[in-house]
């Protein structure tokens, strides 16, 4: 198990350096505050529209999800940045978006207008920011050490390897997905205090340096956990 756990240390390291320096990331980071804090606006949909985010008045989950998806987009091609892990992050945010509205309503289309105006709403809280920003964190690290792992993995199944086969080795990618999920715990504690904290100093609003700043910390904190976890796994 040390030989892996080494292995995840080291994609740790690797796939968190490249995300904190993509546009994708840090842009992904920002729109996901922002989501928190147009849910306290007067006008919700037009607070999202400010950002890139543009919904009808009858907006479904997929037109959430189409329009999270076009504004990354937007500003990844605008940096003329456009990475793997753009598209992960991206991948991250639409999943936890998708993940925290679909509770609220019946299948992917809400029973009303209002009903997915209530279910964005309900996104400003600091719970429900802590458990977006969890999920977010917690897709975002699995799929980046996926990313990173998969090169190194690939030569390791097979008879004689770490993994005889693909059984083990897919055991070996739900650990990982437990070990990310557990780890997200962290993350979820701290933001939900930043964004409360924030919220409150900014006057209601959040700035692209605070966001800036959380993707920084938050990043940081995820990646130490999960080097620390993967340390006490291969002791």
């Amino acid at each position: 198990m040390s030989q892996v756990a080494n292995a995840t240390i080291a994609a740790a390291e690797k796939a968190f350096s490249f995300v904190m320096d993509d546009k994708g990331y840090t842009e992904a980071v920002w729109l996901m505050t922002q989501l928190a804090i147009a849910a306290k606006k007067n006008d919700l949909y037009a607070h999202l529209r400010s950002v890139g985010i543009s919904l009808p008045d009858d907006a479904t989950l997929p037109d959430v999800t189409a329009s999270l998806t076009e504004a990354l987009d937007r500003a990844v091609d605008h940096s003329r940045r456009r990475s793997d892990l753009a598209e992960i992050a991206g991948r991250a945010l639409v999943g936890a978006v998708a993940d925290a509205l679909q509770p609220h309503f019946n299948g992917l289309f809400p029973n009303d207008k209002d009903t997915m105006r209530a279910a964005l709403s309900k996104l400003g809280t600091q719970k429900e920011f802590g458990d977006l920003s969890r999920s977010f964190f917690d897709r975002l690290a699995n799929q980046s050490l996926q990313y990173f792992l998969s090169k190194t993995l690939a030569t390791h199944v097979g008879e004689g390897m770490r993994f005889a086969t693909m059984n083990q080795k897919a055991l070996f990618d739900h650990a990982l997905s437990t070990h990310t999920w557990e780890a997200s715990v962290i993350v979820r504690d701290f933001s939900s205090q930043w964004f409360s904290k924030h919220r409150y100093e900014e006057g209601g609003d959040i700035s692209r340096k605070s966001s800036d700043g959380f993707a920084g910390f938050a990043l940081k904190k995820m990646k130490d956990e999960l080097k620390l976890g993967a340390r006490t796994s291969a002791n």
